[in-house]
């Protein structure tokens, strides 16, 4: 099966986000999102799926990072919030911020 390459959007206070995390963290952001660029999706463990529309973005490099994506259309990701994961659980809050986000591009 052959993979569409995608446009990925990121959105600017998700940028915002990602620039607040270690150099390590950040680089291995960008290798993922190279990857969902190319291949249009990633596996487990790496993504996860959240629900019908959210997608997890999976780090772990001194602490856990997560970052929240969706596809909008058959063409575009839009990155939508980056957060540091604290407990074991991911906080509702931090989903809802994700798609609260996610209904600004739809």
């Amino acid at each position: 099966m052959r993979h569409m390459e995608k446009k990925i959007l990121i959105d600017s206070r998700a940028e915002k986000e990602l620039g607040k995390f270690n150099s390590e963290a950040r680089l291995e952001f960008r290798a993922y999102l190279l990857i969902l660029k190319e291949k249009g999706r990633l596996g487990f463990p790496e993504g996860k799926k959240i629900d019908e529309k959210l997608f997890e973005l999976r780090v772990r490099h001194k602490g856990e990072y997560r970052g929240f994506y969706a596809y909008i259309g058959k063409a575009f990701i839009i990155i939508l919030h980056f957060f540091q994961k604290k407990t074991r659980k991911t906080p509702i809050k931090n989903i809802k911020t994700a798609k609260r986000r996610l209904s600004q591009y739809e």
